[in-house]
């Protein structure tokens, strides 16, 4: 039997999955990045949000932070404003179009995880998160 490298197996999954979560995000217009960027401004809209905390959020760099929140702005999907703590930052909102995608998109993406998960127990899918966990604090070595 041929030897899998995890590696591979992690980057074919992840191109799997953003084929399928990015055919029903872009009947909404929207990237994957963008979807995750909505996602976080939904989950945080009760307190000051800035780039800085995006960029660590969905781990961009700055400089595609920038783009998508510009393309973002321009599709009245955020709102950009003066903060009133430090006036060199820019506190990033979302605007009650992008609240109406947040809910088709937070409701498809349930859908599909559903799908993904489907035969997979409650035990698998915590030892699967804990692994996760681990490769990623192992990158960030």
């Amino acid at each position: 039997m041929k030897e899998r490298k995890i590696l591979f197996e992690i980057k074919m999954l992840d191109n799997m999955i953003d084929r399928k979560i990015c055919g029903s995000v872009e009947k909404n217009n929207l990237t994957h990045t963008q979807a995750r960027i909505l996602k976080f401004l939904y989950d945080n809209r009760d307190r000051k949000v800035y780039q800085t905390d995006i960029e660590k959020e969905v781990d961009v760099r700055r400089s595609t932070v920038s783009g998508v929140l510009d393309t973002m702005e321009r599709n009245n999907l955020i709102i950009r404003k003066n903060s009133s703590l430090d006036a060199r930052k820019k506190e990033i909102a979302l605007t009650e179009s992008s609240l109406n995608k947040h809910k088709e998109i937070v409701k498809k993406i349930s859908d599909f995880e559903d799908v993904l998960l489907d035969g997979i127990s409650k035990e698998e899918i915590h030892v699967f998160i804990e692994v996760i966990d681990k490769l990623k604090r192992n990158l960030r070595k």
